[in-house]
């Protein structure tokens, strides 16, 4: 993996993007789903001509459907149509006006923490719906669905959708085929819609199957809200796919998602898409072997510099939810290692209820920096001791 293209943190610090801004040069930033890699050729190539015609106007989406269709096919055995997609700006984008077109006032949106944080903002601030959640348990080696509490909480009344992360984010669980069965026949037996923001299915780690909730699905109960941006990098590109798995639903979101949100992926967004999914897939299992090796690699390094910090390597992703409990700290963990070591994580807390203490480390570095992350943390928690 020595040859897979890496910034160095001095070239990293020059970039312009949230990761690199948001804190001062003293931190390593190891918190958005950012990946420190260079792009894929293919991509860069796409952007780099855009560029030289001075190709920058109005995205042309129509190429993004077929693409897609291309690269789902391939890679999970999933046939899609490619005229029942929708491409908008970003995943949250889809989810939040397919809520909206889905439900109504009043209603109820199950989610499972702990879970991306936006999923409560988007519910609440955006669809104007309720939060029903019904936590992830940890049956001692994974996590996985509560069914007995997701029975009850489809059998509401005001439930009429259900947000579902898968992967899921920041667990890094690859939900198994029994596991969506159990939600497809959930969803068909209470008649709620599911929404299937599968934004980290292309990172699935190799020798684990993705099952695409759409392929166990019943025609027109769900859509997926998909995107090649984290897989490649690319999301402040913004170009996200609305799948529906029937031509009914998809007539029915183009009349009730308004134009403007279907306008609004952009085009270099687009045109990234339609390279990634198309020509990306060589680089896309070169850059999930470097994520199983450094997932090892955390994982060695936490056992012999913090023991007393856990996590189980994710199944697809390169976010680690670190177990900081045993710690005893008396501040968010997050905030311990930002003031005390100078790595910015993500806040367990954020994730619901059942985040705190916990806190989400993003790997998708190099070893270097990786290493460096880890010897700063244990420091800081040395001289607390």
């Amino acid at each position: 993996m020595d040859d897979f293209p890496i910034d160095s943190l001095v070239q990293l610090r020059l970039r312009k993007s949230a990761k690199w801004q948001v804190f001062g040069t003293e931190v390593i930033p190891a918190w958005v789903a950012e990946m420190d890699f260079t792009l894929a050729e293919p991509i860069s190539a796409v952007l780099h001509d855009a560029i030289n015609r001075s190709d920058t106007g109005y995205a042309w989406t129509g190429a993004v459907g077929e693409a897609l269709g291309v690269f789902s096919a391939t890679r999970w055995n999933w046939i899609i149509d490619s005229q029942c997609v929708i491409p908008v700006g970003d995943v949250l984008t889809g989810v939040g006006h397919v809520l909206i077109a889905k439900t109504k006032p009043g209603d109820s949106v199950v989610i499972n923490s702990p879970v991306y944080p936006p999923f409560f903002t988007t519910i609440t601030d955006v669809a104007h719906r309720n939060v029903v959640d019904v936590p992830l348990i940890w049956d001692g080696s994974r996590y996985t669905f509560n069914q007995e509490l997701m029975e009850e909480a489809f059998s509401r009344n005001d439930v009429t959708a259900f947000l579902m992360c898968s992967p899921h984010n920041p667990t890094g669980r690859v939900f198994d085929r029994s596991e969506m069965q159990f939600i497809a026949e959930l969803a068909f037996k209470h008649q709620v819609f599911v929404v299937a923001d599968e934004i980290h299915a292309p990172i699935t780690h190799l020798g684990n199957e993705f099952i695409p909730y759409l392929a166990v699905a019943g025609e027109g109960s769900a859509v997926s809200v998909i995107s090649a941006s984290k897989a490649w990098n690319i999301a402040g590109l913004k170009c996200a796919q609305v799948v529906s798995n029937s031509s009914q639903l998809h007539s029915n979101l183009v009349e009730r998602i308004p134009l403007e949100v279907q306008h609004s992926a952009g085009h270099l967004g687009a045109l990234a898409a339609v390279a990634a999914y198309t020509q990306g897939a060589p680089w896309l299992d070169t850059m999930l072997a470097h994520l199983e090796t450094q997932a090892a690699l955390l994982g060695a390094l936490l056992r012999e510099q913090l023991p007393e910090v856990t996590f189980t390597a994710p199944q697809a992703s390169f976010l680690a939810w670190l177990d900081c409990r045993a710690l005893n700290l008396e501040i968010d963990p997050a905030e311990h290692f930002l003031n005390r070591a100078h790595v910015a994580l993500n806040s367990g807390a954020t994730f619901g209820p059942g985040g705190a203490g916990f806190a989400r480390l993003n790997f998708a570095t190099s070893p270097q920096i990786l290493e460096e992350i880890v010897a700063r943390m244990a420091s800081s928690i040395s001289e607390k001791a």
